[in-house]
């Protein structure tokens, strides 16, 4: 098993448009960067498009992505073509067709960081996917600026999000060898390609208790490659790589990926391994680059201290300067996010799992060995990585899927709550949210209702709100979530009409009234559930016990 580059080819019939994969990875790298002009009409190519869910902000339904065959698309569909993909191959392929999409749990790994609407996406694409149905699956894009309605959740207990460093702590815990008895208290810094993933686990009670809210940044293998790719942007002196770009808009940007994302890849894990005595790296330039700018400009980058050798087409780059302009900024984020999880810990931790593909970089273990020994004062000599690195996230879901409930308690990285109109109390409310409602009683408006506090240890407790719709003839609530990282927050607007509050989303309840029940008799409890990996919520009508259809959607667009 092995972790594949994000990208992925998709073939198009251009009579009925119909569409499907091709190929994902370096199977797909390899057939777009080998493609034909005239070919690529056929196709739609795609790399690294998992970087735009960190945006949570603008994230919705229809947020699009640009394609490198050129066109827009809405990224959720091209989530759900890649699922499908994989669906496919392991039914068919592995399993020979002798079971359904259905006989199946699915687990789908998430960073920790990303927030309710980036992890509804990936159960969204899941849905369009088919992952738990027998529905084939996606099968054409739906043009942009064309409605995208909500897919159907079909089998939702099927599907289950984990977190990434969550699982990972959990595979790292019982296959790492630590000195000494094995840890009670433990943090887990994942560092993937895009991220930056900590957590902080007890224990003690032989059941896993997160000891603070989920810690990170965007800053992780990529931030690197980045960095790289500024350099030599100065060596060429062209910004943006701009003019190689327009010499073959088709392929020139897959040959940047490849060269930054494969080539630089393989030689950034190993650099800084002093067992091997690796002092430099010496990455192959691509053949298109070298004949686009020439050995002329290339031979500039001996003004910066790497020698270019025209003769393999090869950089030789000092692990001083590799240190200096191309590793220091993205571990100075690292670093800098570990020790603000180290502030926020009371007590003692025993052992530090580096987890992840660019976790598992021995100078990225020795600059973290660095840092908590200036920042604590002491020497953590139970810094651990495993055999496998970046596979610990796959293992750990696996065995977490087989048993959720070694998760006792996670704990709340932000306020959650919702607004409310609740009757006015001239002892705790502003006079300024006060009105008359309809029934000539005083209210009081845009209170808000807190679910669950920051910071707070959430088992599996339930939290419940009642309420009735807003009119007589409302056969439909929206119910909007809020979120804030502020302490003492009362209401969701200020005194100017400004939210206090982000909202992050809604609950959407169906509440038909066939027989015309006065409003004041249609209450209903909604209950939320914070304690998983998603935000869970399911509503009844308080005088009949009956289930209310209820739909969180953190993917419409927000006001």
């Amino acid at each position: 098993m092995e972790r594949i580059p994000n990208a992925i080819l998709i073939s198009i019939d251009q009579e009925n448009q119909q569409c499907k994969v091709t190929g994902i990875g370096h199977e797909a790298q390899n057939m777009h960067s080998s493609m034909k002009k005239d070919h690529a009409k056929n196709f739609i190519y795609f790399e690294r498009i998992k970087n735009l869910l960190k945006r949570d902000k603008s994230l919705g339904r229809t947020t699009e992505v640009s394609s490198f065959t050129g066109g827009s698309y809405y990224l959720i569909e091209v989530i759900a073509f890649i699922l499908t993909h994989l669906k496919k191959k392991l039914l068919t392929d592995h399993l020979k067709g002798n079971y359904k999409s259905s006989d199946f749990d699915w687990v789908i790994t998430v960073p920790a960081i990303w927030k309710a609407r980036a992890r509804r996406m990936m159960r969204e694409a899941a849905y369009m996917a088919g992952l738990t149905s027998d529905a084939p699956g996606i099968t054409r894009f739906t043009p942009v600026g064309s409605p995208l309605p909500r897919p159907e959740e079909v089998n939702p207990q099927k599907l289950s999000l984990a977190l990434e460093p969550e699982v990972a702590a959990i595979a790292a815990h019982k296959y790492s060898e630590v000195s000494g008895s094995p840890p009670q208290r433990y943090m887990v810094v994942d560092i993937g390609g895009g991220t930056v993933d900590i957590t902080v686990h007890d224990k003690s009670n032989g059941r896993i208790s997160a000891v603070l809210p989920p810690m990170g940044n965007n800053w992780g293998g990529t931030t690197v490659n980045e960095a790289f790719s500024e350099l030599l942007q100065e060596i060429v002196k062209d910004r943006g790589f701009t003019s190689f770009l327009k010499s073959n808009p088709i392929n020139a940007k897959a040959t940047l990926n490849n060269f930054f994302f494969e080539e630089f890849e393989k030689h950034k894990k190993i650099f800084g391994d002093a067992n091997e005595g690796i002092r430099e790296i010496v990455p192959t330039l691509p053949t298109s680059f070298v004949k686009h700018y020439g050995d002329k400009k290339l031979r500039q980058a001996n003004k910066k201290n790497i020698h270019y050798d025209p003769g393999d087409a090869s950089l030789s780059i000092a692990y001083h300067l590799l240190e200096e302009k191309v590793f220091q900024l993205t571990m100075d984020k690292i670093t800098e996010c570990m020790r603000a999880a180290f502030d926020a810990l009371t007590g003692h931790i025993n052992t530090v799992y580096l987890v992840g593909g660019f976790g598992g970089c021995r100078f990225v273990r020795q600059k973290i060995e660095e840092a908590i020994r200036q920042h604590r004062g002491i020497l953590y000599d139970n810094i651990v990585c495993p055999i496998q690195p970046d596979l610990a996230v796959v293992s750990g879901a696996v065995m977490w899927r087989k048993d959720p409930n070694i998760i006792q308690s996670r704990v709340a990285d932000a306020t959650y709550g919702t607004g409310v109109n609740v009757e006015f109390d001239p002892s705790i409310h502003d006079e300024h949210y006060k009105y008359v409602n309809e029934d000539g009683i005083l209210r009081c408006a845009n209170v808000f209702e807190i679910f669950v506090l920051k910071g707070e240890e959430i088992k599996d407790e339930v939290y419940k709100a009642t309420y009735i719709p807003g009119r007589q003839r409302y056969t439909q609530m929206h119910i909007p979530i809020y979120c804030t990282g502020d302490d003492g927050v009362q209401y969701i607007v200020d005194k100017e009409g400004k939210l206090t509050v982000r909202k992050i989303g809604e609950l959407v309840l169906d509440i038909p009234n066939p027989d015309n029940v006065p409003k004041k008799e249609r209450e209903f409890d909604v209950f939320m559930d914070f304690s998983g990996t998603e935000i869970q919520a399911r509503a009844q009508y308080r005088i009949t016990g009956e289930e209310v259809k209820t739909v969180c959607d953190f993917l419409s667009k927000q006001h």
